[in-house]
This record gives C-alpha cells, sequence and structure tokens, in this order.
C-alpha cells in the first residue's frame, strides 16, 4: 500500500480492474490520441496487442520482428541479452539512413539509463503499454532531428503513435 500512496501521492493513478475494462481504456487513449503509460498484467498486454495488431496495422506500421542480427548487435552494444519477441516499426531519415531498434535502445539508455531499458525487458509478471508516446529522436549517421511516431511492441514493452514513421525536421 505504501508503494500506491507514493503513486497517487505524486499525481499518478492506479487502477485495478477486470481485463475487458483495462483493455477498453487502453483501446480509449489509443483513439483519443491521448499520451499515456499502462503497467498491465503480460495477459492483458497479449489480449490488448491481439486486438490492436490488425494485419492491416502491422503492414502499415512498417512493424517487423527485430532480426537476429541487430539483436546481436544489442546484446554486444548495449549489454541487454533478452528483447524477446520484440518488433519494431524502422524508417529513415532523408538521407536514408534507417533508425531501428538498436538506435530506439540506444536513445532510451541515453534518456533514462541501462538498468531502467533493461528492467523493461525483464519484467515477468507485467508489461509496460505506452500508448500514443511523442517521441524526439536523432538520426544515429547524421544527427537529423525526427519527431512523430515510433511504432513498437513486445511482450514486456509495446508503444504506438502517430504519425508514422517520425517527420524529418
Amino acid at each position: 500500500m505504501d508503494r500506491i500512496e507514493y503513486l497517487v501521492g505524486s499525481g499518478k493513478v492506479v487502477v485495478s480492474a477486470d481485463d475487458e475494462t483495462i483493455a477498453a481504456m487502453v483501446q480509449e487513449a489509443v483513439k483519443s490520441g491521448r499520451t499515456a503509460s499502462f503497467y498491465v498484467s503480460r495477459e492483458q498486454s497479449a489480449r490488448i496487442r491481439d486486438a490492436h495488431w490488425t494485419p492491416e496495422l502491422i503492414e502499415a506500421s512498417n512493424l517487423e520482428p527485430v532480426s537476429s542480427e541487430e539483436k546481436a548487435s544489442i546484446e554486444a552494444e548495449l549489454g541487454i541479452s533478452d528483447i524477446g519477441r520484440f518488433r519494431f516499426g524502422s524508417f529513415s531519415c532523408e538521407s536514408g539512413h534507417r533508425f531501428g531498434a538498436l538506435a530506439f535502445l540506444r536513445q532510451g539508455i541515453r534518456e533514462h539509463g541501462v538498468d531502467s531499458v533493461r528492467s523493461i525487458f525483464e519484467m515477468k509478471n507485467s508489461a509496460l503499454l505506452r500508448v500514443n508516446p511523442h517521441f524526439v529522436v536523432h538520426c544515429p549517421e547524421c544527427d537529423q532531428r525526427m519527431d512523430g511516431g515510433i511504432t513498437y511492441e513486445g511482450d514486456t514493452y509495446g508503444g504506438c503513435s502517430y504519425p508514422d514513421p517520425p517527420v524529418c525536421r
């Protein structure tokens, strides 16, 4: 209860509800365009993922499993050994440089630290769903700023935002 008290006291909300209600809350947030983060059970996450990621949306978002080569780079360079079934909607800057899962996780580590990023992939009972997050990313090659949406999803970490892909600035 102390943790709940702390979270609520700091302006956050803790919600307990049945699976259908949680799924409806997430779906409403997606539709509204509002930004929110939901910590849900892995089962709730899978249910939401299955309802949200239609074949058409997967194709439109360029959402693909992270390749074994990129996973090896993530492990070697970032020290994150298991990203599970993580999928990422890669895109390119105006100069044609690719922004993929490795660049995304690099930026996450710069902003939040390796322990925070690693802990997301190590969650056993829960998943973090980021709904309509807005990212400002920079191309890892030419440092061109790109604003907008990034689409990704996995067993413990998922998010979507629009427009996809980010718009080069």
